[in-house]
């Protein structure tokens, strides 16, 4: 969750209005394209990875979104330190900022937005899974307020600077998914707590599932433990018994004193 807000969608989506009159737009539509075209971006974008995930795997959808937004923080810090004196006689180079922002939303759509959850989702074994997701949100708002305080400033003092650095982040994020993040397409929650190093925790968990299935006779109904239709007879059994005796206690005649 920490690249996936530090690679700069949150500065994108609370200062786009400032960013793009930097990059030299002004005018009533600037809010429109600022939020609106960035929201439907996302919003559309999000889709595809939505129907592909299990196709394509999370591990290379993190990694080609992850290049594809650090290229475009580059390429747009690249148009600012270039023109940014000068973005009155240079329209074309401004528009194709504001192209490059809505293609690294693009590329933050179908990757690092929706994918970033499924993998948190995943990384934890059963009994830890929703205090984990849990943990995954606040990490997420956490760091979305740290960005939300540092770009105001960090834009005013340099705006092709502030991209370096998302991009720079970006690319680290894309490092670390390529090292130390293995690809979790196709597997099942038990295959993901070996994957993650939780083997223990997850033979626990089946253990313990197991255990309850057995108590309550699921197994024993499916056919899928012998035991405990045994077991079942045999505290059957002794429950007639038990019956019995107290009936047969209770039918003595009582003697006479």
């Amino acid at each position: 969750m920490v690249f996936q807000q530090w690679n700069g969608i949150n500065a994108i989506n609370y200062y786009a209005p400032f960013i793009f009159r930097g990059i030299g737009l002004t005018g009533n539509t600037i809010d429109l394209l600022a939020t609106g075209v960035v929201g439907i971006m996302e919003f559309v974008f999000t889709i595809p990875a939505v129907l592909w995930v299990d196709k394509f795997g999370r591990k290379s959808i993190l990694i080609a979104g992850a290049i594809g937004m650090a290229s475009c923080h580059f390429i747009v810090a690249g148009i600012i330190g270039a023109f940014k004196d000068d973005f009155a006689t240079h329209k074309s180079a401004a528009w194709a900022g504001v192209v490059f922002v809505w293609i690294y939303c693009i590329n933050f759509g179908y990757s690092w937005g929706p994918v970033a959850w499924i993998v948190v989702s995943e990384v934890f074994p059963l009994s830890m899974r929703a205090k984990g997701v849990a943990l995954g949100g606040s990490s997420n708002w956490l760091n979305n307020f740290a960005v939300g305080m540092a770009t105001s400033p960090f834009i005013s003092k340099t705006q092709f600077g502030a991209f370096i650095f998302f991009g720079v982040i970006t690319l680290i994020g894309a490092f670390w998914v390529y090292f130390f993040v293995p690809e979790t397409k196709g597997r099942t929650l038990e295959e993901m707590d070996e994957l993650f190093g939780s083997t223990g925790l997850a033979a626990a968990d089946d253990e313990r599932k197991r255990r309850i299935e057995r108590e309550i006779g699921l197994l024993a109904l499916l056919g899928e433990d012998a035991s405990g239709v045994e077991e079942s007879k045999t505290t059957s059994e002794v429950a007639i018994d038990s019956a019995n005796k107290h009936v047969e206690a209770t039918d003595l005649p009582t003697e006479k004193a």
